[in-house]
């Protein structure tokens, strides 16, 4: 039986010696972990993380300001009103990531006080599901084509990239993946919102001809003239809407307009799970397939996971390649088997446990 919240947590934890870049033109930046706990009064606990690179202060305060007045005291089962509650504070402050980690925890906490893994809470689809590496731009097309092919080696079902976001560069490399791979191996492109139409569309026309799984993210997600266009342009699935797609109503948008054929949705920046069942389902009202972003830390990799594994319109996850750090502080992680399949985990809830030593001993701020 669920009982009220009784503590709500942030940790702020800075990874050592691990410094990120994402590109050339942006600076370096130390990877921070926001980990959150949130506990009720039969000493439950849920957690989840965010992430994304930001200041070290700007979760803590949300949740020490907005989020935690809100929860405490609240029953576990009163999720639904707990989401609609922040999403509308949301309206008026920059809270996504700390209201899309309440959600998390919420659902985590939920699932444990029935001593399900969440995936069944949510209602079992499947128990394993086909796995993609997602991999950072390669230094040259021959590079990419060698990572693609250890991918399938390694027995995984998919491989995308992130690209140079110069056109012609990525032309090179979409070819030299194919060559590489062969023709039934599933292959993805994410140039990460940077081509203008003229070069989104000159690159769709090739990943038809290459046959690719789909075209994630080729103009920025608010040009959705654009993506109209695309989308009725080219034979090749066009996904979009993890990144400046702030809300359920956004989604709404895109599908109705015909401006996306595989949504893309963060359950870690956009409202949390009850934010990417809500997507998915809309999704599959129209025939569409929601593929999550699990790009992320352990925990956010898992509540994508639990969802996947809930999920009759989606058919692949994605696996970060290389993880370094994303699995900095947790004694479980997520590995596709031999098989190339991530498999259910077996624990309640998220099914992850963390390294509380090794957190507490990276941890910068406590609120």
């Amino acid at each position: 039986m669920a009982a009220p919240i009784t503590a709500v947590e942030l940790r702020v934890v800075v990874v050592p010696d691990a410094p990120q870049k994402w590109n050339d033109l942006l600076p370096e930046f130390e990877p921070v972990i926001n980990l959150l706990r949130v506990i009720d009064a039969d000493g439950r606990e849920g957690y989840a993380s965010t992430w994304l690179p930001g200041g070290r202060h700007e979760v803590a305060d949300a949740i020490a300001q907005y989020v935690r007045p809100i929860v405490l005291g609240r029953d576990v089962t009163e999720r639904e009103l707990l989401w609609h509650t922040i999403q509308h504070l949301g309206y008026f402050t920059s809270i996504r990531s700390a209201a899309s980690a309440i959600d998390i925890a919420l659902w985590d906490l939920s699932a444990k006080s029935v001593d399900l893994p969440l995936y069944q809470f949510l209602g079992a689809q499947r128990h394993r599901i086909a796995a993609y590496a997602s991999a950072l731009a390669q230094p040259s097309a021959d590079a990419a084509a060698d990572a693609a092919l250890a991918a399938k080696a390694r027995g995984m079902h998919g491989f995308k990239l992130h690209t140079f976001q110069i056109p012609s560069r990525d032309i090179e490399s979409c070819r030299a993946m194919r060559r590489a791979v062969g023709p039934d191996f599933a292959l993805m492109l994410d140039p990460v919102n940077s081509y203008d139409r003229h070069g989104a569309l000159r690159i769709g026309r090739v990943l038809d001809e290459l046959d690719f799984e789909w075209f994630e993210a080729p103009l920025p997600d608010d040009d959705v003239e654009g993506y109209v266009e695309l989308c009725h342009a080219l034979d090749v699935p066009i996904a979009n809407g993890e990144v400046r797609v702030r809300g359920l109503r956004d989604y709404a948008e895109l599908v109705r307009r015909g401006a996306v054929d595989i949504v893309r949705c963060a359950a870690d920046v956009q409202g949390g799970l009850t934010t990417l069942r809500k997507a998915g389902a809309l999704a599959e009202s129209f025939s569409r397939r929601l593929e999550p972003r699990s790009y992320g830390t352990t925990l956010v990799q898992a509540a994508h996971l639990h969802w996947s594994l809930s999920a009759a319109n989606c058919a692949f996850f994605e696996i970060p390649e290389p993880k370094g750090w994303l699995d900095f502080g947790m004694k479980t992680t997520i590995e596709p088997g031999t098989d190339g399949y991530v498999h259910a985990p077996s624990g309640p809830g998220l099914g992850i446990s963390i390294d509380w030593d090794t957190i507490d001993n990276a941890t910068v701020l406590l609120t």
